[in-house]
């Protein structure tokens, strides 16, 4: 035990949760801004001040740090047990996930480490099935499911590259006055464009 109660094997452990956390924030900020392919462990270990055998401890690989970095963002629309449900539901999650300034833990929308061509084919695999993921999401939000009747997966989809258009403009260009528009400016566009897109499913 240490002088204030606190056992040497619980402090190595938060140390050790720490240092992970610091390489995984590094990480995602360097997979935003250059991508998969400009992004060296070296550079994400001097980022976080830790010794490159460091991330090949925690996370074997680039490959296995990027899975990690993937997993540790938020879902599009939150968690399963709470998704919306519902056009109008989803339109309010989607002004949320889209309005300026909203993901101030990452810098720019999280989304924006998903768009760079990696060179690896198993990261590729990976950003793409996240973005497939995130249609999915929005499909099952408004109500519809992938029957492979109809279009309404090319729908959701959409509403991703929406999404995606919204990061991008943000991150490159910063036009007004989308560059600073709240959740209350996005709502009532976003609706009209959910109702439009993936309205109610029909009753029987």
């Amino acid at each position: 035990m240490t002088a204030h109660g606190t056992s040497a094997s619980g402090t190595r452990k938060r140390n050790a949760e720490a240092t992970r956390q610091a390489l995984l924030e590094a990480a995602h900020d360097r997979f935003v801004r250059l991508g998969y392919e400009g992004t060296t462990l070296r550079d994400v270990a001097a980022d976080a001040g830790v010794t490159l055998a460091l991330i090949k401890r925690y996370f074997g690989s680039k490959e296995g740090l990027f899975k990690a970095a993937l997993a540790a963002t938020p879902r599009f629309l939150g968690q399963e047990d709470d998704a919306p449900q519902g056009p109008d539901a989803l339109a309010e999650a989607l002004s949320r996930q889209l309005a300026g300034r909203s993901w101030p833990e990452f810098g720019e929308h999280p989304v924006l480490m998903l768009l760079r061509a990696s060179g690896d084919e198993q990261v590729d695999v990976r950003r793409r099935q996240a973005l497939l993921d995130a249609g999915m999401q929005l499909l099952a939000a408004s109500g519809h499911s992938d029957t492979g009747e109809g279009d309404h997966l090319l729908r959701a989809e959409l509403l991703v590259a929406l999404g995606v258009g919204v990061a991008v403009l943000r991150s490159t260009v910063g036009i007004q006055p989308l560059q600073d528009a709240s959740a209350a400016d996005l709502l009532t566009p976003l609706r009209d464009l959910v109702h439009a897109l993936l309205p109610p499913p029909a009753t029987p």
